[in-house]
C-alpha cells in the first residue's frame, strides 16, 4: 500500500532540505509538499500549522497518521520504512551515524553562520530579518494567545523571545571563526574523500550525503566555493547532479530562494 505522505517544509531551511533529500533519495513519489513561509510571512506561527506542530519548527512529515518532527528523527523514520532505498548500510553505519551526530551538534552554529552573514548585507536586510523574526513573529504569537488549546505554546515561544532576539545575535557573530568552525565538517568529508570515493561512504549515496548535500548548499549559499577543498568541490559537482538536488528543491544560491524574492519586494516597499 502507497503511503500518504505530507512534508510541511521551508524552502530556505537546512533542515527542511534534508527532509525534503530524504523523501526524494528513499523513493517516495505522490507526496504533497507544503512551504511554510519562515522568513517573511512566518506561517510557522499560524493556527493551522501550531496544531500539527506545536514546536512551531519545520520540518514536519505526515507519514500516513504519524507526525514526525524533526529532520533527523525523519532520517530514521523514512529508512526505518524503507530500508530497500539502501541509504543505511549495515557496513556503514557507524560512519554514518558518525558524521550525522557531527553535523547536528553544529546546527546553532549553521544558523549563526546563516544570519550572522546575511545581517552584513546592509541596514535593510537587517530591517527585513527583525520584521520577520520578531516583529511578525510576535504578532503572530499574540495572536495565539487567544486560541486556549495554543495559549500554552504560545506564551513559551514569546518567553524564549524576550530573553534572546536574533538579529542582534546575528551581528555580534565573528564571521572569521564562524568560517573556521563550518571548516572543521568540510575538513572530516575532504579527509572521507581524499582516496578518490565519490560519496562519503564510497560509491553508494548514503544518509551521510543526504546531510553533507543540505551542507554543503547552505555554505555555498553564502560563501559561494569559497570554503570548499578540491575534493570537497568534486563531490559538490556530483551531488548537484542527482535528480533529488533538483527534485527536492535544494537552495544552493540566494536566486534560488522565495526569501530572495521576498527581500526584493521588502526593498522595492521599503524605498
Amino acid at each position: 500500500m502507497v503511503p500518504k505522505v505530507t512534508a510541511y517544509t521551508a524552502d530556505i531551511s537546512i533542515c527542511s532540505q534534508i527532509c525534503r533529500l530524504a523523501v526524494y533519495e528513499q523513493g517516495l513519489r505522490g507526496v504533497e509538499h507544503v512551504n511554510i513561509d519562515i522568513e517573511y510571512e512566518m506561517e510557522n506561527y499560524d493556527p493551522w500549522f501550531v496544531k500539527i506542530q506545536p514546536t512551531m519548527t519545520v520540518p514536519v512529515l505526515v507519514y500516513n497518521k504519524k507526525v514526525v518532527g524533526d529532520s533527523r528523527d525523519i532520517l530514521m523514520f523514512l529508512q526505518e520504512r524503507h530500508p530497500e532505498a539502501g541509504l543505511y548500510p549495515k557496513e556503514h553505519r557507524d560512519s554514518i551515524d558518525s558524521f550525522i551526530d557531527n553535523f547536528y551538534e553544529r546546527f546553532g552554529l549553521i544558523g549563526a553562520f546563516t544570519f550572522g552573514n546575511l545581517a552584513t548585507r546592509g541596514p535593510t536586510m537587517q530591517q527585513f530579518i527583525k520584521r520577520g523574526k520578531r516583529e511578525i513573529t510576535i504578532a503572530k504569537l499574540k495572536a495565539l494567545m487567544q486560541h486556549e488549546y495554543l495559549r500554552q505554546h504560545a506564551e513559551q515561544k514569546l518567553a524564549k523571545l524576550d530573553q534572546f532576539d536574533l538579529l542582534s545575535w546575528a551581528m555580534s557573530q565573528d564571521l572569521n571563526v564562524l568560517d573556521s568552525k563550518m571548516s572543521e565538517l568540510l575538513d572530516q568529508m575532504d579527509q572521507q574523500l581524499a582516496d578518490g570515493r565519490p560519496l562519503l561512504m564510497g560509491e553508494t549515496y548514503s544518509l551521510a550525503d543526504v546531510v553533507a548535500t543540505a551542507y554543503c548548499a547552505r555554505i555555498h549559499f553564502i560563501k559561494g566555493l569559497g570554503l570548499f577543498s578540491e575534493n570537497v568541490r568534486r563531490y559538490w559537482e556530483l551531488v548537484k547532479s542527482r535528480q533529488s538536488f533538483v527534485g527536492a528543491n535544494v537552495c544552493s544560491t540566494w536566486e534560488d530562494t522565495l526569501m530572495a524574492k521576498q527581500f526584493a519586494k521588502f526593498q522595492t516597499s521599503s524605498n
